[in-house]
């Protein structure tokens, strides 16, 4: 007798006093090891097979089977894996009378995980390294359209498709709207239209079982084909599934959750929520249980926020860097990208901004932000830089860290690449999930950080292959052949970019906001720079050039004009690509720009001012907030107290930067050394944090002048003299009027009165 692995309680009609069926399922894993569910079968067998593939037999035939999992030794030495493990167990007459004769499983009974809303065949299959301690593989499963099941569809329908059977069915034989999947009409351009209803459904987040009963979790979408990361290693544990041999893959109904406990707190986690390390120094590393009390369980993959659920974002989240509070303010509910030239400094800044958080919670003996930092590199050294700056920041004890499983860092073949990057979406896409968990069920804030985002588009970039493959070059649309943004690759990255939001009261009133870290190539990393100004470029660099674009190169070879970069920016001629660093760099800053058009804003780090010696290297011109911009709007981002202090800080920057080089005595001079003592109020280094009231000090003594003076005496930011300065100001003024202070940070606010006592005590510092 067959039996499902994982069945439903039964329905009061089919129990008796018979047979006993006790059921229990066992989670048990290891750090770097296995990850195994028990059988769960009917006590009438004499023995079944386990996941590992054991024959277990049935002990003494006593209506008692034992579920049994395979597991590796954990490094601890217990036997156990980490504190992930649940035991329980339900007993129940069942009456086996009321199963199909036939071994068929008949509408309205559940199979596998959940409810089998498609069917397909795997197309490509991309293995974990044969060498490698991963276990995780990446599946691309072509869904038939004929096995897609529309809402509306009868058991008799059913019972001609073996690939739809296992929805549930209302009382007039009807499958429920809501467990159906409609029914998709597939082009081969990869495209989906609706069904007649006008209904259509993404299986994004749905898990999927292969015929041997492994599964997974579709991660994208790109209809006829899902892409699922995969909970095993190679295609034979799979079941052996071969496209042209038709073997069905289940596309079940239910999505994939995390379970989300505050055990997690000071642990690293891989995307389904099991402990793979310890981070906190408090943290009793007790691998062997998982107690902590849970908080809900929530789709990885969750949809993003319904406009009903969410309310305008009206509340800052500090991040501790004046610059960044000033003109990239981010709100709580926000998302926004850090972008820049390499991890070093958006990974520091990112971990600042996450140290600010808890050290607020402190000052104020509140719980706080809650911290999550999602680590998407299968790098161990990647993963050991993070650590080690979370460990030297002080907040291992308060923050959840999301990684990857594996250390892909000898593999450099496309198969691990693609692995790697899938399973980054999912930890992405994890990370989120924990802080919707505690905004949702605790009306918590929290704060997520994505280091990084930029496999995402390497994932993304695979699929186009993958669909060039199977259905060729026509199959996909222009932009996506060349590296742009489709419609499809936007809905993709709005579904992680758009999953921030403030939540309304009746949601709980919590928020989740979103860091999304994106790196790019540094100029002259790889090669020449192209739009270096000892560039002079030749005729012969426009031969690919349109007609138009050679009459004018013509025009300024005749004039003897030299055709440099600034040159030809003047006449909007784009600028040759030399090489192809510069050419993947160029690609990448337009990815970048599509990633700002679907974001509510960016921070910029320049590698031009960052090798200036300007911390954070943040460029004033190409970092915004879109939050509460419209005379319209009753949504902002910044502190009221900020608001008061720079409201035309961005404006003075530009025009000092037009007016750089003018020289003393031009009459610009004056702005210049102004705009250099707004830069000292703002130079803080990595792991140099202050309160609102501290930035709000400094940034008061700029905008009155106060250190002009410094500046002049050579007090410039990055030097020792200007931290100095800074540091004794602040010091002086905390302790002439704390009561300013303290009501700067409780009120988030700049009171006129308070700025007065500020501006008394500022002044007061330097006469003295």
């Amino acid at each position: 007798m067959l039996r499902a692995v994982f069945v439903r309680f039964p329905k009061a009609a089919q129990i008796h006093q018979t047979q006993t069926q006790i059921i229990m399922r066992l989670g048990l894993s290891s750090r770097g090891g296995t990850v195994a569910a028990a059988a769960c079968v009917a006590a009438s067998v004499d023995a079944f097979v386990g996941p590992a593939g054991n024959l277990y037999r049935n002990p003494g035939h006593s209506n008692v089977v034992r579920a049994i999992s395979t597991h590796s030794t954990s490094s601890s030495g217990s036997g156990v894996g980490p504190a992930w493990s649940q035991l329980f167990s339900a007993a129940v007459e069942v009456d086996e009378s009321s199963s199909s004769a036939a071994g068929k499983p008949q509408a309205g009974v559940a199979f596998g995980t959940g409810i089998v809303v498609a069917r397909g065949e795997v197309v490509h299959f991309t293995p974990a390294p044969s060498d490698s301690q991963i276990v995780g593989s990446v599946a691309a499963i072509r869904l038939r359209d004929e096995d897609v099941l529309p809402p509306g569809t009868t058991v008799e329908d059913m019972g001609s498709k073996p690939g739809v059977f296992g929805a549930k069915v209302e009382e007039e034989g009807v499958i429920d709207a809501d467990d159906a999947a409609p029914k998709k009409t597939f082009t081969k351009t990869g495209g989906a239209g609706t069904s007649a209803s006008g209904q259509s459904e993404d299986f994004v987040g749905r898990t999927v079982t292969f015929p041997s009963g492994r599964s997974g979790v579709v991660i994208a979408e790109r209809p006829p084909i899902a892409f699922v990361m995969c909970d095993f290693s190679t295609l034979e544990e799979a079941g052996g599934v071969d496209a042209e041999k038709d073997a069905s893959v289940a596309m079940m109904g239910n999505m994939a959750q995390i379970s989300v406990s505050e055990t997690m707190v000071g642990k690293v986690v891989d995307y389904h929520g099991q402990i793979m390390d310890f981070i906190g120094e408090s943290i009793e590393k007790d691998t062997t249980s998982y107690d902590g009390e849970e908080i809900s369980k929530k789709a990885t993959f969750a949809p993003i926020p319904k406009v009903g659920d969410i309310a305008l974002i009206n509340s800052p989240m500090l991040t501790g860097k004046a610059m960044i509070d000033a003109l990239a303010p981010l709100g709580k509910g926000q998302n926004t990208l850090l972008v820049g030239a390499g991890k070093s400094e958006t990974r520091g800044i990112a971990i600042d901004a996450l140290a600010a958080q808890v050290e607020l919670a402190k000052a104020n003996d509140k719980e706080g932000v809650k911290c999550v930092y999602a680590l998407t590199a299968s790098d161990p050294a990647e993963k050991a830089d993070v650590l080690k700056r979370v460990q030297e920041s002080g907040i291992s004890d308060s923050i959840i860290i999301v990684a990857a499983r594996g250390d892909e860092s000898s593999d450099t073949d496309e198969a691990s690449e693609i692995r790697s990057a899938a399973e980054a979406v999912s930890v992405a896409a994890a990370a989120c999930a924990i802080g919707e968990a505690h905004a949702l069920a605790l009306g918590r804030d929290a704060l997520v950080i994505i280091d990084s985002i930029d496999q995402h588009k390497e994932f993304w970039d695979w699929t186009t292959r993958v669909l060039v493959d199977v259905y060729g070059v026509d199959a996909v649309v222009k932009d996506d052949r060349d590296g742009g943004a489709s419609s499809e690759m936007r809905g993709f990255f709005s579904a992680l970019i758009q999953r921030a939001g403030q939540f309304n009261k009746k949601r709980g009133g919590g928020s989740v906001t979103l860091v999304m870290m994106r790196s790019l190539v540094g100029r002259g990393q790889e090669g020449a720079d192209p739009e270096s100004e000892e560039t002079v470029f030749t005729p012969e660099d426009f031969a690919g050039a349109s007609e138009k674009v050679k009459e004018r190169i013509a025009i300024l070879t005749k004039k003897n004009i030299p055709l440099t970069p600034t040159n030809l920016k003047k006449i909007q001629i784009p600028v040759p690509v030399a090489n192809d660093s510069e050419h993947k760099r160029r690609l990448e800053l337009q990815h970048v720009d599509d990633l700002i058009s679907m974001s509510d804003g960016q921070c910029w780090l320049d590698e031009s001012l960052a090798s200036a010696g300007q911390r954070p290297s943040l460029d004033p011109q190409r970092s915004i907030t879109r939050i509460g911009i419209g005379a319209d709007t009753m949504s902002r981002a910044d502190a009221p107290a900020m608001r008061n202090l720079v409201g035309g800080l961005r404006f003075e920057l530009a025009q000092a930067a037009a007016l750089e080089g003018a020289g003393e005595g031009s009459g610009a001079d004056r702005q210049i050394r102004r705009r250099d003592s707004w830069m000292l109020a703002m130079q803080q280094d990595i792991g140099e944090i202050r309160s609102l009231s501290e930035n709000a000090v400094v940034l008061l003594a700029a905008s009155i002048g106060a250190l002009d003076e410094v500046v002049r005496a050579g007090g410039k930011a990055g030097t020792t003299d200007g931290t100095e300065a800074i540091q004794k100001l602040l010091e002086d003024v905390k302790a002439t009027v704390p009561d300013a202070i303290e009501e700067i940070d409780r009120t988030l606010d700049l009171t006129d009165e308070v700025k007065d006592k500020l501006e008394v005590a500022i002044n007061k510092h330097y006469e003295t």
